[in-house]
């Protein structure tokens, strides 16, 4: 049995802004900086000692990756599959201008419809199941008891709902926010004991932050 650690990357300038990213990037904010803090005492304070990191090759998420590999002294590796799902034509967009111009298309991306491909894109159905393919091949032949795997929000949203439910269909429920994780178990080909969008290393960021005021 291996332990996974499915980890969203910190907030970038787009997060922030509410601009929509797929594929494109973005910097981190001062927050996410602070963030990727917190999420790596919090980590450390386990007894988890993570001995692999898998990341998206996309910066954002690289990046938290690098952080990550640096503090437990191990193996970083890109893995495509990872990557956030396509927005297409949407990225660079904001959410808002998206609501306000393509209403439907709004709904169908993000709350409705996890098939709906938007022009130029992915559907995220389509990129959930390359992330469960990634899933199943480690689960196959593990090689470590702890790994950690950073990526992004939306596609995490539906893998964790097919690692929940067995299905992609209610994704909107499982969204977490930057530098939140998931915590799962692969064995014999099968993902199990999903624990998911564990934060509370953010909760104290934020009333460290409000007493430093």
């Amino acid at each position: 049995m291996m332990k996974a650690i499915l980890v969203r990357h910190a907030e970038t300038e787009w997060n922030a802004r509410g601009i929509i990213q797929g594929h494109s990037d973005s910097a981190l904010t001062s927050r996410g900086v602070r963030e990727t803090s917190a999420l790596l005492a919090a980590l450390a304070a386990s007894d988890d000692q993570i001995e692999c990191v898998y990341a998206s090759p996309l910066g954002r998420a690289w990046q938290m990756g690098q952080s990550l590999a640096a503090h437990f002294r191990c193996a970083l590796i890109a893995e495509p599959a990872l990557k956030e799902q396509s927005f297409g034509q949407f990225e660079g967009m904001s959410a808002d201008q998206l609501i306000q111009n393509h209403p439907n298309a709004a709904n169908a991306l993000f709350k409705l419809d996890a098939e709906y491909w938007p022009p130029g894109g992915e559907s995220l159905a389509h990129a959930s199941q390359r992330v469960m393919r990634f899933l199943h091949g480690l689960a196959e032949a593990p090689c470590h008891q702890t790994i950690c795997i950073v990526s992004h929000g939306h596609i995490s949203q539906g893998v964790l709902a097919i690692l929940k439910e067995g299905a992609v269909d209610n994704f909107p429920r499982y969204a977490q926010p930057n530098a939140s994780y998931s915590v799962f178990n692969l064995r014999h080909g099968e993902c199990a004991d999903v624990r998911w969008g564990i934060a509370t290393h953010l909760l104290q960021l934020e009333r460290a932050e409000s007493r430093n005021e």
